[in-house]
């Protein structure tokens, strides 16, 4: 399992993440769950990851905090270099197309 813990700004508010990552051998394919203190519910995608190992795709649901419904989402994160990642997000935006909703560009601290 990785465990991962992001803090930062968004919106010139204070940000704060959490998110696990881990690979089931059952299913053979990643899984994540993802919460932050930007709204109350609980994220859980499934995805792959490339053959390098550098970057995974995740399908997510979530619900939209606009209208209440269950969206799709879609992250990428991939491994820059041994201290920094980088994810985004996408979601359907209000023409319903997919457009970025997020960016997080991670530094390892030691």
């Amino acid at each position: 399992y990785l465990d991962e813990t992001y803090t930062g700004t968004m919106m010139g508010m204070p940000f704060e993440g959490h998110g696990t990552m881990a690979y089931d051998n059952v299913q053979k394919k990643y899984l994540n769950t993802w919460i932050d203190n930007m709204g109350t519910g609980i994220m859980f995608g499934t995805g792959t990851c490339d053959a390098g190992g550098t970057t995974w795709t995740m399908t997510s649901d979530m619900a939209d905090p606009m209208t209440g419904a269950m969206v799709k989402t879609r992250s990428v994160t991939k491994v820059v270099d041994a201290d920094h990642l980088s994810f985004e997000m996408y979601a359907p935006g209000p023409d319903g197309k997919e457009m970025k909703m997020m960016e997080i560009i991670a530094t390892r601290t030691k």
